[in-house]
Protein backbone atom coordinates (compact mmCIF):
# COMPACT_ATOMS: atom_id res chain seq x y z
CA UNK A 1 0.00 0.00 0.00
CA UNK A 2 1.24 3.62 -0.60
CA UNK A 3 -0.13 6.77 1.60
CA UNK A 4 -1.71 9.65 0.08
CA UNK A 5 1.78 11.41 0.77
CA UNK A 6 3.64 8.92 -0.44
CA UNK A 7 1.99 9.04 -3.51
CA UNK A 8 2.71 12.57 -3.95
CA UNK A 9 5.93 12.46 -3.35
CA UNK A 10 6.79 9.71 -5.50
CA UNK A 11 4.72 11.41 -8.92
CA UNK A 12 6.20 14.50 -8.58
CA UNK A 13 9.89 12.40 -8.64
CA UNK A 14 8.53 9.98 -11.44
CA UNK A 15 7.43 13.15 -13.68
CA UNK A 16 10.46 14.26 -13.17
CA UNK A 17 12.40 11.45 -14.64
CA UNK A 18 9.90 10.98 -17.23
CA UNK A 19 10.59 14.67 -18.41
CA UNK A 20 14.16 13.96 -18.71
CA UNK A 21 13.71 11.31 -20.70
CA UNK A 22 11.85 13.39 -23.13
CA UNK A 23 8.57 11.81 -22.16
CA UNK A 24 5.24 13.84 -22.09
CA UNK A 25 4.33 14.21 -18.44
CA UNK A 26 2.91 16.30 -16.64
CA UNK A 27 1.83 17.03 -13.33
CA UNK A 28 -1.62 18.80 -12.56
CA UNK A 29 -4.23 19.97 -9.99
CA UNK A 30 -1.48 20.86 -7.63
CA UNK A 31 0.37 17.22 -7.93
CA UNK A 32 -2.75 15.36 -7.49
CA UNK A 33 -2.34 12.96 -10.70
CA UNK A 34 -0.09 13.06 -13.46
CA UNK A 35 -1.07 13.29 -17.42
CA UNK A 36 0.85 11.77 -20.39
CA UNK A 37 -0.77 12.40 -24.05
CA UNK A 38 0.37 10.82 -27.25
CA UNK A 39 -0.57 9.68 -30.41
CA UNK A 40 -1.65 5.75 -31.26
CA UNK A 41 -2.08 4.73 -35.20
CA UNK A 42 -5.10 2.34 -35.59
CA UNK A 43 -4.65 -0.73 -37.69
CA UNK A 44 -6.69 0.86 -40.55
CA UNK A 45 -4.20 4.06 -40.55
CA UNK A 46 -5.73 6.47 -38.43
CA UNK A 47 -4.07 8.02 -35.77
CA UNK A 48 -5.96 8.57 -32.51
CA UNK A 49 -5.08 10.55 -29.57
CA UNK A 50 -3.94 8.63 -26.07
CA UNK A 51 -4.63 10.34 -22.70
CA UNK A 52 -3.20 8.48 -19.89
CA UNK A 53 -3.62 10.14 -16.12
CA UNK A 54 -2.13 8.21 -13.19
CA UNK A 55 -3.79 9.10 -9.64
CA UNK A 56 -4.12 8.08 -6.18
CA UNK A 57 -7.03 5.09 -5.60
CA UNK A 58 -7.71 6.16 -1.57
CA UNK A 59 -9.78 3.26 -1.35
CA UNK A 60 -7.17 0.74 -2.35
CA UNK A 61 -4.52 2.87 -1.37
CA UNK A 62 -2.81 2.41 -4.42
CA UNK A 63 -1.94 4.50 -7.64
CA UNK A 64 -4.87 3.63 -10.83
CA UNK A 65 -4.58 4.04 -14.55
CA UNK A 66 -6.81 6.32 -16.25
CA UNK A 67 -6.78 5.92 -19.83
CA UNK A 68 -8.91 7.23 -23.00
CA UNK A 69 -8.09 7.20 -26.72
CA UNK A 70 -9.91 9.75 -29.00
CA UNK A 71 -10.43 10.54 -32.58
CA UNK A 72 -9.10 13.76 -34.09
CA UNK A 73 -13.02 15.38 -33.61
CA UNK A 74 -12.56 14.41 -29.55
CA UNK A 75 -14.95 11.42 -30.14
CA UNK A 76 -14.05 8.49 -27.99
CA UNK A 77 -12.81 5.31 -29.77
CA UNK A 78 -14.94 2.40 -29.10
CA UNK A 79 -13.83 -0.38 -26.31
CA UNK A 80 -14.10 -3.17 -28.83
CA UNK A 81 -11.49 -0.92 -30.97
CA UNK A 82 -9.74 -0.28 -27.96
CA UNK A 83 -8.67 -3.58 -27.23
CA UNK A 84 -8.12 -5.28 -30.68
CA UNK A 85 -6.09 -2.28 -32.24
CA UNK A 86 -4.01 -0.31 -29.03
CA UNK A 87 -4.66 -2.77 -26.56
CA UNK A 88 -3.92 -5.94 -29.06
CA UNK A 89 -5.94 -8.27 -27.04
CA UNK A 90 -7.11 -11.28 -29.62
CA UNK A 91 -10.24 -13.27 -28.36
CA UNK A 92 -8.30 -16.54 -28.00
CA UNK A 93 -6.42 -14.37 -25.65
CA UNK A 94 -9.88 -13.27 -23.70
CA UNK A 95 -9.64 -15.36 -19.64
CA UNK A 96 -10.14 -14.11 -16.68
CA UNK A 97 -6.68 -13.45 -16.14
CA UNK A 98 -6.63 -11.01 -19.35
CA UNK A 99 -6.43 -7.45 -19.01
CA UNK A 100 -9.60 -6.94 -20.70
CA UNK A 101 -10.90 -8.52 -17.40
CA UNK A 102 -9.67 -5.98 -15.13
CA UNK A 103 -10.53 -2.76 -17.21
CA UNK A 104 -13.21 -0.92 -16.17
CA UNK A 105 -15.36 2.09 -17.62
CA UNK A 106 -16.03 4.80 -14.96
CA UNK A 107 -16.26 8.60 -14.01
CA UNK A 108 -13.01 9.80 -14.01
CA UNK A 109 -12.68 11.37 -10.28
CA UNK A 110 -11.37 14.50 -11.30
CA UNK A 111 -12.53 15.44 -14.91
CA UNK A 112 -16.38 13.61 -14.46
CA UNK A 113 -16.36 11.98 -18.02
CA UNK A 114 -15.89 8.43 -18.94
CA UNK A 115 -12.63 6.73 -18.85
CA UNK A 116 -11.05 3.15 -18.97
CA UNK A 117 -8.81 2.06 -15.53
CA UNK A 118 -7.36 -0.69 -14.34
CA UNK A 119 -9.35 -1.54 -11.69
CA UNK A 120 -6.95 -1.58 -8.56
CA UNK A 121 -8.43 -4.25 -6.61
CA UNK A 122 -5.50 -6.48 -6.50
CA UNK A 123 -2.64 -4.00 -7.20
CA UNK A 124 -1.79 -4.33 -3.70
CA UNK A 125 -1.23 -8.02 -4.00
CA UNK A 126 0.25 -8.22 -7.11
CA UNK A 127 3.15 -4.94 -5.35
CA UNK A 128 3.72 -7.50 -1.71
CA UNK A 129 4.81 -9.79 -4.86
CA UNK A 130 7.46 -7.50 -6.15
CA UNK A 131 9.16 -6.92 -2.65
CA UNK A 132 9.74 -2.88 -3.34
CA UNK A 133 10.15 -0.76 -0.99
CA UNK A 134 11.96 1.70 -3.11
CA UNK A 135 10.41 3.04 -6.21
CA UNK A 136 6.50 2.17 -5.84
CA UNK A 137 5.61 3.81 -8.11
CA UNK A 138 7.95 3.10 -10.91
CA UNK A 139 7.94 -0.52 -9.94
CA UNK A 140 3.95 -0.04 -10.37
CA UNK A 141 4.42 1.32 -13.54
CA UNK A 142 6.44 -1.46 -14.73
CA UNK A 143 3.61 -3.56 -14.75
CA UNK A 144 0.42 -1.65 -15.45
CA UNK A 145 2.23 0.68 -18.07
CA UNK A 146 2.98 -2.29 -20.46
CA UNK A 147 -0.47 -3.45 -20.12
CA UNK A 148 -1.78 -0.60 -22.04
CA UNK A 149 1.39 -0.49 -24.49
CA UNK A 150 2.50 2.95 -22.70
CA UNK A 151 6.16 4.06 -23.74
CA UNK A 152 8.37 4.37 -21.48
CA UNK A 153 12.07 4.64 -20.76
CA UNK A 154 14.43 2.06 -19.35
CA UNK A 155 13.01 1.08 -15.64
CA UNK A 156 16.10 -0.21 -14.56
CA UNK A 157 17.89 3.05 -15.13
CA UNK A 158 14.72 4.75 -13.31
CA UNK A 159 15.38 3.36 -10.05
Amino acid sequence: MLTEQQFREEIKVFVEKMRENKLNWQLKENGKYARESHLETLSDGRNVSADVHILYNSTYQVPTLWFNYFENNGTPIPFDTVVRDILKISESEESDSSIRQRISHYEHPILGVLYYNIHPCNTSNVMKELKTEKGYLISWLSIYGQQINLKMPDFSKLQ
